[in-house]
């Protein structure tokens, strides 16, 4: 099996008319480059998705799958971007994955499209030219962009260079034939133990600052870190930070520009604090998607509340 790499319309007359000619031209389409494509009930050739789990293109069965093979440097590609970015947002799920087979051959290039593109589904590439291409042979390409949808037994249900066809295939999924295992569910990266043993975490490792406890302030920080593959944590940051309590004494009898420098060292302090306790974390449980564990950026709050027998 082949390894990838990775990247986890006047008038009604004039209507009816333009409507039968794209419908023939789409046809022509098909008729000129998807001949010679694998047949409608044929098995679609395996290939290896993601070689650190060893996943597998069969190892989708159960689920839609929609194969795209395409390239930055093609312009009909290009101009079906924008199209095929709206079916992926209209479709995607659980049930139904999109993966897009790259035949461009720098990797720079290739990710930074998908990037600035908002490429949505799994990207892989073997980085080698369409006609250098074992996988594209195996699936007998002439075009790109060429399009397959497989049923939820990896057989070809439909073959085309028109992706307006793909919308409309979609559309007529049987949901009731969906079956997904239970170690291929997707998920978002969790902490050893669930949200009860993180609490429990941060209820032992936050320390309160002291400046902010002596003059009663409150907070919440948002940070955010990523999540690797194997559940590592790293490049974490402060997404948002501020304080939410700031009406206890003796922050009240302190004046203007002190409750300014003050107010802010506190935030300095609240941020400081929530990026060391998560640098202190174990690693996580990676977050997985269609089986395959996946580098996730991840957002988590950390309050700073003070429990008082009395009040002022």
């Amino acid at each position: 099996m082949k390894k990838f790499i990775l990247i986890l319309s006047f008038i009604i007359c004039h209507l009816s008319f333009s409507f039968a000619q794209q419908s023939d031209t789409a046809q022509d389409l098909d008729s000129l480059y998807a001949q010679e494509m694998l047949g409608i009930g044929i098995e679609a050739p395996d290939f290896i998705i993601d070689s650190l789990s060893n996943t597998s293109l069969k190892d989708m069965r159960g689920r839609y799958v929609v194969l795209h093979f395409w390239a930055s440097w093609c312009p009909d590609c290009r101009k079906d971007m924008p199209l095929m970015n709206e079916i992926y947002d209209e479709n995607a799920s659980d049930s139904v994955i999109f993966i897009h087979i790259s035949f461009d051959t720098d990797a720079e290039v290739w990710q930074k499209y998908v990037k600035e593109n908002n490429m949505g589904g799994l990207q892989l590439s073997e980085l080698k030219k369409m006609k250098e291409s074992a996988t594209a042979q195996a699936y007998r390409l002439k075009w790109i962009p060429s399009i397959y949808v497989l049923n939820t037994e990896g057989k070809v249900i439909l073959k085309t260079v028109v992706a307006e066809k793909l919308r409309e295939r979609l559309r007529h999924l049987d949901f009731s034939k969906v079956r997904i295992p239970r170690t291929r569910v997707s998920r978002m990266p969790q902490y050893p133990g669930g949200d009860t043993a993180l609490r429990f975490f941060l209820a032992k490792n936050v320390n309160y600052p002291r400046t902010a406890n002596n003059y009663g302030l409150e907070g919440q920080t948002i940070v955010e870190f990523m999540v690797g593959v194997d559940g590592t944590i790293s490049d974490i940051s402060i997404k948002d930070n501020q304080i939410t309590v700031d009406d206890k004494l003796p922050f009240r009898k302190l004046a203007g520009d002190e409750k300014k420098v003050v107010r802010q060292k506190v935030l300095d302090m609240f941020a400081e604090e929530a990026k060391r306790v998560v640098g202190l974390m174990p690693k996580w449980k990676p977050g997985v998607r269609f089986g395959i564990p996946f580098k996730v950026k991840y957002q988590m709050p950390i309050n700073y509340k003070i429990h008082y027998n009395n009040e002022d």
